[in-house]
């Protein structure tokens, strides 16, 4: 008897290890380590054809009260099929993760949000919210 409760209680630590705590949920979100909030004013729209997989890239310059920053956000048709539209002067806010690529600052974009709405890019670990629909991802692009 004694060791059949010695397995229950292992089995209910185990379990209790293995559960997630905190981070992202469905569409809650938090900011997760590493993430940061950035504001401001979209200064340009980018169309980019990436050269791997060929899609059509979504990404802005967005002007805030620093130096202005390139925004990665995503496939420009995962943009259209939710018919979230981002125009020059839009004033948004981007949940993402700050990096250096070829010597320039950009972000790579997990939430964008603007006049109240809020578009979910990439959740948990940055996973793209349009994989179901591609099956990959781009190693270049991310789309």
């Amino acid at each position: 008897m004694f060791e059949r409760n010695n397995w229950i209680w292992l089995l209910l630590t185990l379990l209790l290890l293995a559960s997630p705590v905190g981070g992202r949920k469905g569409n809650v979100q938090s900011t997760a380590p590493g993430e940061s909030t950035f504001s401001g004013t979209i200064e340009a729209v980018h169309h980019h054809k990436c050269e791997i997989c060929n899609q059509d890239e979504l990404s802005i310059t967005l002007k805030s009260d620093a130096e202005p920053i390139e925004v990665r956000l995503g496939p420009t048709a995962f943009f259209e099929e939710r018919d979230f539209c981002l125009s020059r002067g839009d004033s948004i806010k981007i949940v993402g993760l700050r990096s250096t690529e070829r010597g320039k600052d950009v972000v790579l974009a997990n939430e964008v949000r603007k006049a109240g709405e809020s578009l979910l890019l990439r959740g948990k670990f940055g996973k793209p919210a349009w994989i179901e629909k591609t099956g990959h991802t781009c190693p270049v692009c991310g789309n």
